[in-house]
């Protein structure tokens, strides 16, 4: 409403000066006439302005608009010659209106204020007849202009609150068919709370499809991370149960200390492996984007934290453009369990390869001993346990592979060719985005 007001009273000022303007110009075109018919015309070659009777100053008027002829109908004007007296219009009468000179060619105009209270809009100008100076002044009453100005003013305030109304209306009818279409949505977020559906349909309106996408996705994710921990926690138990069982056996026997130690020992290990994961991921937030380059600096500080006594040169070599817009806490799993296992095997040298090739294509190779065909072989399979596999690549390998299969990704080992090590492929397709 406030800024209704505003325009409102905005248009009021605009429309009463647009409208004084065209009265001025009014007014200087019937002064122009009055000069024509009281000062060039034959009425006033011999006889001086002051001796015009009213019946001469009717018969003249007769060549004017009627409104200086009838009585207050606010319409005045006044031909004042300089040296024999004024006539003024028979409209004029009982109305005391003010003497103006003005030299040949000048011309003015304003309000000019009654000492009745009256305001009046005028328009003056100065004139040369036959050798002799006039000043002829056009008059029209304000108010009666200002009220009907104010009339227009209230009807076209009244007509806009009619189309503001109209407006809100039209707008509510389009809100609420547009809310409507997204109640479809509601429900199906009720039903994916009730564990009814894995996912919202992707079937909706195109301005709210990119939100959906985007929530399947962040549902995506959370699942991962859901799988990630059960993963974890049946591989922990696995590699557990074994040296555990081992442990009861050896309790009933005192002459096996030396197996109970032993395994003791692997669990230890294990549980070291764990708490070495946790340190590489550190505390992330999901969905944050991977710089591989300073992500890969802050690795190797935590690597050399774990692998102490160890000098190992991790070197980074990044193709044009590449940009990783994978989860970061994802990056950070598989980067950095490749990295550990990889400076755990190296001699002095990992390096990371990072280029597009049908999607992001990651390569981790060192220069340690690597493992044989056999072993490779083994560690590719699909299902395998930790206890199952090359001894110092369970642990890590498995949570690489579970992520890469998140992905939809490949994972191949081999051995590298640069280094003689260890060599691991990683192809993930481009990151998903709803836009």
């Amino acid at each position: 409403m406030l800024v209704l007001g505003t325009i409102g009273w905005a248009s009021f000022l605009v429309g009463r000066q647009m409208g004084e303007t065209v009265v001025f110009e009014r007014l200087a075109d019937a002064g122009r006439r009055v000069h024509t018919v009281f000062t060039s015309g034959s009425i006033s070659a011999d006889l001086p302005l002051a001796e015009l009777s009213r019946d001469d100053i009717a018969t003249a008027s007769e060549r004017l608009p009627t409104e200086y002829i009838e009585s207050a109908s606010g319409e005045l004007f006044v031909v004042h010659h300089h040296e024999h007296g004024q006539v003024s219009s028979l409209s004029a009468d009982g109305i005391e209106l003010p003497r103006l000179q003005l030299v040949p060619g000048a011309s003015r105009q304003g309000t000019q204020q009654l000492t009745s209270g009256t305001r009046l809009l005028y328009w003056a100008g100065g004139y040369r007849d036959r050798g002799q100076e006039v000043t002829v002044a056009v008059y029209s009453d304000a108010t009666r202009f200002h009220e009907r100005l104010l009339s227009m003013s209230w009807l076209a305030l009244a007509a806009g609150l009619v189309l503001v109304v109209a407006l809100l209306f039209v707008q509510h009818l389009i809100l609420r068919r547009t809310t409507s279409r997204l109640d479809a949505i509601r429900a199906d977020i009720e039903r994916l709370g009730h564990g009814e559906i894995l996912a919202l349909p992707e079937d909706v309106p195109e301005e709210v499809r990119p939100l959906v996408v985007e929530f399947n996705l962040l549902l995506q994710r959370f699942d991962h991370r859901l799988r990630q921990s059960r993963n974890a926690l049946g591989n922990l138990a696995h590699s557990l149960k074994g040296p555990l069982n081992l442990l009861i056996r050896a309790a009933d026997d005192s002459h096996e200390a030396s197996v109970v130690k032993q395994n003791a020992v692997r669990i230890h290990q294990l549980i070291d492996g764990e708490l070495r994961r946790a340190r590489l991921v550190g505390r992330t937030s999901a969905g944050r984007r991977f710089d591989l380059a300073a992500e890969l600096d802050t690795l190797g500080g935590l690597l050399a934290q774990v692998h102490t006594g160890k000098s190992v040169d991790i070197r980074l070599a990044e193709g044009a453009g590449v940009e990783i817009l994978h989860d970061r806490q994802d990056m950070l799993e598989l980067i950095g369990n490749l990295l550990d296992n990889a400076v755990k095997w190296a001699e002095s040298t990992v390096m990371v390869n990072a280029r597009h090739a049908d999607g992001l294509l990651l390569e981790i190779e060192d220069d340690g001993p690597g493992v044989s065909d056999e072993e490779l072989v083994r560690l590719t399979e699909r299902g395998v346990r930790l206890d199952e596999s090359v001894a110092g690549h369970g642990l890590g390998l498995a949570i690489v592979k579970d992520i890469v299969a998140t992905y939809n990704g490949e994972l191949e080992l081999d051995r590298s060719v640069r280094l003689g090590g260890l060599r691991v492929s990683i192809r993930l397709p481009e990151h998903r985005s709803a836009m």
